[in-house]
C-alpha cells in the first residue's frame, strides 16, 4: 500500500492565508494526522482480511457487530467490560486497562477483536457471543 498526498486549495481552508510554508511531514505533525493514518491502515488490513476470508458483504448481524466495535466505542467498552465479549480472545490485562481508559487503545483492541473474529468465525455465534 502506498500513500499519495495532494495539495488542494479550497475556499473554506484558511491555512493558505497564514503565509507559512511547510513540508508534508511538518503538516502531518502539525495537524496530528499520523494517528488517524495509522488507524486507517489497520482498518484497511482488516478489510483486506475480510475480503479474502469472506468475499462479498457481511451478514446484517456481523455488520452491526463490527460497526459497533469501530464506531460506537462506548457500547464496545461496555460489551467488553460486562458481557464477556473478549472471553475467547486472550488479552493482556494491561492492554485491557489501557483500552478502558483511552479511546485510541480501545479502537486498537476493537480492531484486534474484529481480526480475531474474522480469523476464527466458529469461535463466536452470530451475536458475537461465545458458543
Amino acid at each position: 500500500m502506498t500513500a499519495q498526498f495532494m495539495l488542494l486549495r479550497e475556499s473554506h481552508c484558511l491555512g493558505f492565508e497564514e503565509g507559512k510554508t511547510r513540508t508534508l511531514q511538518q503538516w502531518i505533525d502539525d495537524q496530528e494526522v499520523a494517528v488517524y493514518n495509522e488507524n486507517n491502515d489497520k482498518l484497511m488490513q482488516i478489510i483486506s482480511l475480510k475480503n479474502r476470508l469472506i468475499p462479498g458483504p457481511l451478514d446484517i448481524k456481523s455488520s452491526q457487530l463490527f460497526y459497533n466495535a469501530l464506531y460506537d466505542l462506548d457500547n464496545f467498552k461496555w460489551q467488553i467490560q460486562h458481557s464477556g465479549l473478549l472471553d475467547n480472545l486472550k488479552v493482556n490485562p494491561s492492554i485491557m486497562d489501557r483500552a478502558v481508559k483511552n479511546d485510541v487503545a480501545l479502537l486498537d483492541l476493537a480492531l484486534l477483536w474484529i481480526e480475531h473474529v474474522l480469523s476464527n468465525p466458529n469461535g463466536l455465534d452470530k451475536h458475537g457471543t461465545k458458543r
